[in-house]
């Protein structure tokens, strides 16, 4: 087994920037909205073996499979490692609808995905640097600004990249792309590594080629993932509120604009 579902997630992740057609390489400073985390692995602290600890590595990657995706919500924070600079994303994943927040260069972007409706908001400082990536007049900026500052982009079709969007938001997509059926049952096996505890939670862990997975060695939930320099952190399981559809006066139809 190897580990591509990091790889895959964090590409995931940078199309919510390219989808919107702003420049995420805008002359800004980086805006780091998620907890800054060591590159390193975690801090060790050896704990007696219990739980999954003492399960084999394929029983390790069925039984998370099945905690993941039977989460009704889960909070994903981390950063991921983009040679525009670093990004960072704030998701929130839960059945019935997800969304996430992702910075880049000292712009934020948002994705909202309630069923099969998708959402997107630029913040100020993204809506600028579309602006200069297109030219835009002083006039033409502030037209920008008035149109888009603090409204939602409602989609009007969801082609392959806006899909890529809400699968990334939407749990049951996320986790079976993180566990494939080969991750747990045909592909080689990873290696697993010494009990220790990551984020304040027991975990054990499985790792191969430099990335690593952290895994609740209680209730084999995912904690933590990471590839590098590129992190996932998982928590408030059961815990955060599926986002709603935003008020019809903060709506603007994409269908105005070619989205």
């Amino acid at each position: 087994m190897s580990f591509p579902w990091i790889r895959t997630a964090a590409a995931a992740a940078l199309v919510a920037l390219i989808a919107t057609g702003c420049d995420s390489s805008a002359d800004t400073a980086v805006e780091n909205t998620a907890p800054t985390t060591s590159t390193k692995a975690p801090a060790s602290t050896p704990v007696k073996p219990a739980g999954l600890e003492s399960q084999p590595v394929r029983t390790i990657m069925k039984k998370t499979r099945l905690a993941s995706l039977a989460a009704s919500s889960v909070r994903m924070r981390g950063t991921i490692d983009d040679p525009g600079g670093p990004m960072t994303f704030d998701i929130t994943l839960a059945k019935g609808g997800g969304q996430g927040d992702f910075t880049v260069a000292g712009a934020s972007y948002s994705v909202r995905a309630i069923g099969r409706t998708v959402y997107f908001q630029l913040s100020e400082a993204a809506i600028r640097a579309q602006a200069k990536t297109e030219k835009s007049s002083a006039a033409e900026t502030a037209q920008m600004l008035r149109l888009l500052k603090n409204k939602w982009i409602k989609v009007s079709k969801v082609d392959k990249d806006i899909q890529e969007m809400v699968d990334l938001v939407t749990p049951g997509r996320f986790f079976k792309t993180v566990f494939g059926e080969d991750d747990t049952d045909t592909a080689a096996a990873p290696r697993k590594a010494a009990a220790r505890m990551v984020d304040g939670v027991r975990c054990v862990g499985l790792t191969e080629d430099g990335a690593s997975m952290w895994i609740d060695a209680t209730t084999a939930r995912l904690v933590r993932m990471t590839d590098g320099k590129n992190q996932f952190r998982f928590s408030d399981y059961g815990k955060v509120p599926a986002p709603k559809a935003p008020a019809k006066s903060q709506i603007l139809d994409g269908r105005t604009m070619g989205l």
